[in-house]
């Protein structure tokens, strides 16, 4: 039987679309100025936009910060 764990949440704030705030990330799967791929929840999400950077990852505690212009949030 498979255990599952409800009390993981993820958070996403966006700011004006230039300053993202991501909670629940386990994993950066890869990433270039237009692509975000994540592992979030043990589901694999890509972000696109422009310019994209990583300003920081806590890989303990799952949040990351990103800078950049997002356009689209997809589950892949």
């Amino acid at each position: 039987m498979q255990q599952q764990n409800f009390n993981i949440q993820e958070r996403l704030e966006l700011d004006s679309r230039k300053h993202m705030f991501l909670s629940g990330v386990e994993a950066v799967d890869g990433f270039n100025e237009q692509t975000l791929k994540l592992t979030v929840n043990g589901c694999k999400m890509q972000i696109l936009g422009n310019n994209i950077k990583i300003t920081a990852f806590n890989k303990a505690n799952g949040n990351l910060n990103a800078d950049g212009e997002f356009y689209e949030i997809i589950e892949i």
